[in-house]
């Protein structure tokens, strides 16, 4: 016979007499066992923690071969048992009872390849409750030619920023029009700026959505300059960020601006001007002119860019 169906207020009572059941801390949630951890190139330095207990084992498994002899234990005295297997990977530990708990010991490895980070430091911090089973760690390597690449590209970002900031501010302190090219001696005697028209003799690299139309170039005391009228020819805006002037030599000019900084809608033209810095040597040179796009992969690059 089944039981009969208690009723709504009996219901009712019993639940609100019965003792609440109590939730376990956001500690006693993070229990023992595996863990996850995920190490990348921008990492290199930083030291990551274990958590070990005495007599229980605890292993650190890599994604990636560990270096011959490459793995150092601190207090090794301190465990009853390192294994260590470079070929898989992987380091067992075992720490005997005195293990210190007041000063966590550590244990750093080195990677068999030549990729960063090439090394890893784990922390070893005693607490026999929560000991961790296993960390396996996921490195993410990156070629130590790739990072410098990057690393360059920032330095010459913040070039590009700081040369900019100091155009802005000489701007601030000097009068415009032709009184403001005398004043910061571009005006050489009876030279002054002296232009021409490179339309005809420069080539663009096919398929290049930023279309060059016309081009003049100018020269004055110690500087250069090119301007572009460019039109969007592709669906979306194109903002230039920053060019380069890059000699037969392979030597490049200091670019002093690119100016305006702003995007040119699709089928929108805009006049673009590149100025650098060249001595009188330097600007008797043929250039090839490479245009950066802000924030995307695009590029206009032209060639043969010369100097009245």
């Amino acid at each position: 016979m089944c039981a009969p169906f208690l009723t709504t207020p009996l219901l009712l009572a019993l639940l609100s007499s019965t003792p609440a059941i109590a939730q376990p801390t956001s500690e006693e949630w993070d229990t023992a066992g595996d863990r996850n951890l995920e190490l990348r190139a921008d990492d290199a330095g930083q030291v990551s923690e274990m958590r070990i207990g005495p007599g229980q084992v605890s292993t650190l498994e890599f994604n990636t071969r560990l270096l011959q002899g490459g793995v150092v234990v601190e207090g090794r005295e301190h465990f009853r048992s390192v294994m260590v297997d470079e070929a898989a990977g992987v380091v067992t530990l075992l720490p005997s009872d005195t293990v210190p708990r007041d000063r966590p010991l550590t244990v750093t490895v080195q990677f068999a390849d030549e990729d960063l980070p090439r090394s890893a430091t784990f922390r070893l911090v005693v607490h026999p409750a929560r000991a961790e089973r296993q960390v396996r760690v996921y490195r993410r390597p990156r070629s130590g030619e790739s990072y410098q690449q990057e690393s360059r590209q920032e330095r010459e970002r913040a070039d590009r920023c700081e040369a900019q900031l100091t155009q802005t501010r000489a701007e601030q302190q000097h009068p415009d029009g032709l009184t403001g090219l005398i004043d910061i001696g571009l005006m050489a005697g009876n030279e002054g700026v002296r232009a021409q028209e490179i339309s005809e003799s420069i080539h663009q690299r096919p398929g290049e959505t930023l279309q060059v139309f016309r081009a003049n170039s100018y020269h004055a005391k110690e500087r250069v300059a090119v301007e572009l009228n460019v039109g969007n020819t592709g669906t979306a805006p194109w903002t230039v960020e920053w060019a380069e002037l890059v000699g037969r030599n392979g030597k490049r000019l200091r670019i002093i601006s690119v100016w305006p900084l702003k995007p040119i809608p699709p089928g929108e033209p805009l006049r673009l001007v590149v100025e650098a810095e060249a001595t009188e040597e330097q600007a008797r040179d043929t250039f090839i002119l490479k245009l950066w796009e802000a924030n995307g992969p695009r590029t206009i690059t032209l060639r043969g860019v010369t100097f009245p």
